[in-house]
């Protein structure tokens, strides 16, 4: 079965348009260059990126705790100790479990050509009919700052 075949069925069966779908991804990925689904129960995620957001290639799915070890080495060493305190599994569960519905912070990092800039993450918990902690992350580069900045807001 071809892949609009299959779409078509998906959208007869389920009532979802999924090319309207495609269409929203491709148009908030404009703004949010990295956008990262993950299940913290199940330790998954999947990302859509462009390739220049990141200096390196990281797989489009898999742990979620892999891809913050690779994601600590390129944030300047003065904001990883933030970056993981807002973005390790560990700590984003117990932020959820004590009510936090989102995280953000602004760090400096090292984008697709390898030179440092300002990135914003924003992540946001989603409901789960299984129970599962989930959640988006949506990610941008911050340009025309000028005065270092980074921290984690809840």
């Amino acid at each position: 079965m071809r892949l609009t075949e299959r779409i078509e069925e998906l959208e007869k069966n389920i009532g979802l348009d999924l090319r309207e779908t495609v269409q929203v991804l491709e148009a908030v990925s404009e703004v949010f260059p990295m956008i990262v689904m993950a299940n913290l129960t199940k330790n998954t995620y999947t990302m859509i990126r462009n390739d220049n957001f990141l200096p390196f290639e990281t797989p489009f799915s898999g742990c979620y705790d892999d891809l913050i070890d690779e994601g600590v080495d390129n944030i300047h060493d003065n904001y990883q100790d933030v970056f993981l305190d807002c973005f390790s599994r560990e700590n984003l569960i117990r932020k959820y479990q004590n009510g936090s519905t989102e995280v953000y912070a602004e760090l400096y990092q090292k984008g697709g050509n390898g030179k440092y800039q300002w990135v914003s993450t924003h992540v946001i918990r989603l409901q789960d009919e299984q129970g599962d902690i989930r959640q988006i992350c949506l990610n941008r580069v911050l340009e025309g700052i000028v005065e270092e900045r980074g921290g984690c807001r809840r």
